[in-house]
């Protein structure tokens, strides 16, 4: 009975402490939303040439969302200020624990330039939750789970649903399932606007599904790249944008003829040839 009475009591304090990280997270993500900011006004042109002016999302102090200087890397806010005929987007965030520092980026750029309109829905997952944590076995490609939509529209819901989604575990493994998040995306939202994805280089647990995606998919990859999000951004005809870098696959058009999946190696053969 001693015994059972302790795990009863280890398992609420790790649920409270689960908790108690969600709810962190949500309020550090609305501060960094309501911080201060520049006021900087960036010109850019868009692929057409036309020239559109946004607002600097930079802050005049430094935030920490998850233990995690947004300062360090502005990846995301530079790929939407450098785009910006991405408006109406489908974003897809990878929310797993190195991550949470990068939403809060795509909220305060949606917040500070709300007259742009850049979002038309946001879904973050996670990898199923915590699947190995908890002791259920596998996660089956396409059906892996730990997917939300929150409400972007309403910071409140959308805050909750960013703490259960928190609460409710990182995934516990290194591969993530990116593409089971975007064509569940692609369900939700008729649209047809494309998919704006924010990810870390970790490989893509579900990249044979991909041909399933029938929209672009502008990847924004917050450190290195590597060969899933290409295969990815390429098979879509999207693009990719990494700190220091971008490439545009919108005029290349790919064919996945093999997909093989190997101890989570992917290896692909894929055709390509570009629009003259």
């Amino acid at each position: 009975m001693k015994n059972l009475l302790r795990i009863t009591i280890i398992a609420l304090t790790f649920s409270g402490l689960a908790n108690a990280q969600g709810a962190e997270i949500a309020r550090e993500i609305r501060n960094y939303m309501n911080a201060e900011t520049s006021d900087e006004m960036i010109e850019v042109k868009d692929k057409a040439g036309k020239t559109h002016y946004v607002r600097s999302a930079a802050t005049t102090t430094a935030h920490h969302i998850g233990g995690q200087n947004t300062s360090t890397n502005t990846v995301v806010f530079d790929a939407f200020n450098a785009h910006p005929e991405w408006q109406n987007m489908n974003v897809v965030v990878d929310w797993t624990g190195s991550m949470y520092s990068y939403v809060g980026q795509v909220v305060r750029w949606h917040h500070v330039n709300k007259d742009k309109q850049l979002m038309n829905s946001m879904v973050l997952f996670n990898d199923g939750d915590d699947k190995l944590r908890q002791g259920r076995s596998g996660k089956t490609i396409g059906s892996t789970g730990g997917i939300y939509f929150p409400n972007h529209l309403d910071i409140d819901s959308f805050l909750n649903t960013v703490a259960t989604a928190v609460d409710n575990g990182g995934g516990g493994d290194g591969p993530e399932n990116d593409v089971e998040a975007i064509i569940a995306a692609q369900a939700h939202d008729q649209s047809g606007s494309d998919f704006v994805l924010i990810a870390d280089a970790t490989s893509i647990r579900d990249i044979s599904l991909v041909h399933q995606i029938k929209r672009p998919v502008h990847v924004i990859l917050c450190d290195h790249v590597s060969p899933d999000y290409i295969t990815l951004a390429r098979t879509t005809g999207g693009s990719i944008t990494w700190p220091g870098g971008y490439t545009d696959y919108s005029q290349v058009q790919c064919t996945t003829h093999h997909v093989t999946v190997c101890n989570h190696h992917h290896s692909h053969d894929i055709a390509c040839h570009v629009h003259e």
